[in-house]
This record gives structure tokens, C-alpha cells and sequence, in this order.
């Protein structure tokens, strides 16, 4: 048992789901757990399951005052925040230099304090790498790690072991030895470059059927309903491979060249003009293929950049096409289509009746099969979470282990953290799943 003491800001689904598994694993002592939200009644579930009423804590976080939170925290001790509405870069500094360690699950930037940068996902990209590279040494910290953003990206490592492993395609049978030294010595792009990957489709479908009946002014959705309008309706972005094809990209997306809000070729990033629910390719899960919408998401870009090989000159030399293919359950994706919705219904464990979620990453190339590496959940009569609300906190709840375990790192990105023990610290409720793509 862990003797730091945690902070679990933003008490809701997952939070809750969270702290069933710390308390089942034994992680943390039930008296070293903080809670906060801006809503009392948030904190019923963590009293009922023993915990103290003066760790919890009624607060609004905004840029004037973060850092009273971070005042009942020292040295070695957590920050896990998984509400919204905050700036996730800032937060990630202030414990860095405070030397706690700190988990957020998305990006997100303050509600108070004006935002005009259009891409602030490319922005803060460069930003949190800035302080990945400055706090070396540090309190090991995780960015955006949820299931996905988080977990996929770890997925990737796991889909290249895979192929290195039990591909039989004739360039894979003839230079295995050679490619499994280089996932052992952690060379994961290079391993990249040698496979000729040349696409890494980030997918999730979401398969959850409720009881609600869709109402013309409502926006529905399993997880964040206010992030998810907001994705779906935001421009899509990608990030395309130094040597792929900008014709043939969007021939697959089925959009036109005069839909390009922008595009650099020097870094990849394809920015449309158009919305992510309105950009269609073909996705899959498992053995599923579906039509999912291409949204913007936060690791298209650490993943990318992960896998890129720069010459002595900086000079780009290898990278693939990352994007995020996404299709949510039928009352989600019918909703962010409405006119006007003026009410939001999140999709919770008492509305949900079936279905489930997969997540999860294809991996395309020249030297071998295509293949897709993933986890899923299903709706579970005898646990009180949904399979997405799970999904994530058991991707947190990983993240934590690799904090603790390694607690001299730094400020890591999900693409990172070694693959082997994420993998373990998932596989009781979340065992990976790996299908050949035909």
C-alpha cells in the first residue's frame, strides 16, 4: 500500500469507478484519499465507502485560484484530475516544480482566461514537450492519459510486438530476430521504419443502447457530453506520414482539396475546414468494420511525433498518418446533428441497457499484414460503472502503478511508458485483444 496521499479532483463517473479499484487493489489507505468537486453531493459515494469527510473538498478551480488545491498536496503525493475546464499545461508546471505527481486524462485550457489559438492541440503539443524536456529527473507525471487519449497510444507498442511476433509475412519470418531486438531495446520507431508503417487508425466504436428516446434539442453521449459536441463539431485534424500521399489521404476521408483549412508538410498536420462528424473512412474493431467520423484528438500528435526520425540536420526521414476514427452510439451520433441542442444527457449506468465500447489501434504497412490490437468492455449488470466510464479508469489506474514504480521520470506522454507493465496492470479487466485485418 502506497503511503502518499491522493487527490482525485473531479469526483464523477470515473473518479468513482477509480477509487473502487485503488480500494479492491489495496493501493492507497482509504484516510490518504482527497476528493474534490464543485458539487456536494458528489462526495456521498466516497463517504459510503469510508471516507473521511474533511478530505473532501467543495472547490472550483479556475486561474485565479489552482493552486490552493495543490496546497493540501507535498512532495511524492498525486494529483489525479479528471474534470474539465482547466489548463491541464499549467497545472502539469506547477507540479512538476512542486514535485507531485500529476495525471490528466484530456487538454484542456482554463474557462476563465481567453483562448483564441485556433489549434490548441498543436499548440500545447509543443509546449507539454517542452516540459517533457525540462522536468527530466522529476516527480514522474502522465499527460492525457485516459483510455484514449492514454492507453491507445500504448497500444501502438503493443501492435508492433505483435506483428514482430507472430507475423507471416515473408519480410517479417525472414528478419524477426532483427526486429525483436529492436522492441527490446525500446527503438519502437525505428522498429516503424523497418516495418514501413505506414498508418497508425486510432479507433473506437461505441456500441451502447439506452433507454432514453431521442429528443431534437438534447446531446447525448456515454462519456464527457460537452468535450464530445465539441470534438465532433470542431475541424478535423490529422496528422499525415512524411511520404504519404495527400491525394490519396483525402481520396480515403472522401474529402475534396478545397476542404484543406490547412496543411504542413514540414510536421504533417492536415487541418480541414470542415467538422470531424461530417469526415467519413472506414474503421475497425476487432473483426468489425464500421463508418466512423475522423475528429481531431490529442495523440495524433504524441503519437506521431513519437514515431518520427529526424536526420543529423533535423531533416524528417520517416513518420506515418495518425488519425482518430470514431464512431459513437447511435442516440450520440444522431444528436450532434440537431439544430440546437439546449440539454445535455449523459448516457449513465441506470439509463444504459447493452452494448459496450472497443478501442483500439490498427497498424498499417508495406512488410506485413494489417493488424488491429485493442480492449473492450461490455455492459455489466453487476458493476456500477459504464464499460467507457471503466475503460478509463482502469487506463488511470495503470498510469498511477507506472507513476509510483518509476517516480523519477519526469513529465511523460502516454507513448512512453513501457508496454509490458501497462499491459499487466490492465489484463485483469482488460485483456488485449488482437485480430488480423482482411
Amino acid at each position: 500500500m502506497y503511503s502518499a496521499k491522493i487527490m482525485l479532483f473531479g469526483f464523477g463517473g470515473v473518479a468513482k469507478s477509480l477509487l473502487d479499484i485503488i480500494l479492491e487493489e489495496k493501493l492507497f489507505a482509504i484516510d490518504n484519499i482527497f476528493v474534490s468537486d464543485k458539487t456536494r453531493r458528489a462526495f456521498h459515494y466516497f463517504e459510503k465507502k469510508g471516507g473521511r469527510k474533511e478530505n473532501c473538498f467543495l472547490f472550483y478551480m479556475d486561474s485565479k485560484c489552482y493552486k490552493e488545491m495543490l496546497d493540501l498536496l507535498s512532495e511524492g503525493d498525486f494529483l489525479i484530475y479528471l474534470a474539465v475546464g482547466n489548463d491541464n499545461l499549467v497545472l502539469a508546471k506547477e507540479c512538476a516544480e512542486r514535485g507531485i505527481h500529476f495525471l490528466c486524462t484530456t487538454d484542456d485550457t482554463f474557462k476563465d482566461v481567453p483562448f483564441t489559438e485556433p489549434f490548441r492541440y498543436k499548440t500545447h503539443f509543443y509546449q507539454y514537450k517542452e516540459l517533457m524536456n525540462k522536468s527530466k529527473g522529476g516527480a514522474t507525471s502522465v499527460l492525457q492519459f485516459g483510455s484514449n487519449p492514454g492507453l491507445i497510444s500504448v497500444l501502438t507498442k503493443k501492435a508492433l510486438m505483435e506483428i514482430v511476433d507472430n507475423d507471416d509475412s515473408a519480410f517479417v519470418s525472414d528478419n524477426r530476430g532483427e526486429l525483436k531486438k529492436l522492441y527490446e531495446d525500446g527503438m519502437y520507431a525505428k522498429l516503424a521504419q523497418k516495418l514501413q508503417v505506414t498508418s497508425f487508425i486510432e479507433t473506437d466504436l461505441d456500441t451502447a443502447v439506452s433507454d432514453y428516446k431521442e429528443d431534437e434539442e438534447t446531446a447525448y453521449s456515454t462519456w464527457n457530453v460537452w468535450d464530445f459536441e465539441g470534438e465532433m463539431n470542431d475541424r478535423s485534424i490529422q496528422k499525415l506520414g512524411c511520404n504519404a500521399s495527400l491525394s490519396e489521404h483525402l481520396k480515403r476521408i472522401g474529402v475534396s482539396a478545397d476542404d484543406i483549412f490547412s496543411f504542413s508538410r514540414e510536421d504533417g498536420t492536415l487541418v480541414l475546414d470542415v467538422s470531424g462528424k461530417t469526415v467519413k473512412t472506414k474503421g475497425y474493431a476487432k473483426t468489425i468494420s464500421f463508418e466512423g467520423c475522423v475528429d481531431a484528438h490529442e495523440e495524433v500528435f504524441s503519437i506521431h511525433d513519437y514515431y518520427s526520425l529526424r536526420d543529423e540536420d533535423g531533416k524528417l526521414i520517416y513518420s506515418p498518418t495518425v488519425m482518430f476514427v470514431y464512431r459513437p452510439c447511435e442516440i450520440a451520433l444522431n444528436s450532434v446533428y440537431h439544430e440546437d441542442n439546449f440539454r445535455n444527457r449523459l448516457i449513465t449506468k441506470d439509463r444504459m441497457l447493452s452494448g459496450g465500447e472497443i478501442i483500439g489501434m490498427c497498424v498499417e504497412g508495406n512488410n506485413f499484414n494489417p493488424i488491429f490490437v485493442g480492449v473492450e468492455r461490455y455492459y455489466d449488470e453487476n458493476r456500477e460503472d459504464t464499460p467507457t466510464v471503466l475503460l478509463v479508469a482502469v487506463s488511470v489506474y495503470a498510469a498511477i502503478r507506472y507513476m509510483h514504480d518509476h517516480p523519477d521520470q519526469g513529465v511523460l506522454f502516454p507513448e512512453y511508458l513501457d508496454v509490458n507493465e501497462v499491459v499487466s496492470h490492465i489484463s485483469k479487466w482488460l485483456p488485449i485483444t488482437v485480430n488480423r485485418i482482411d
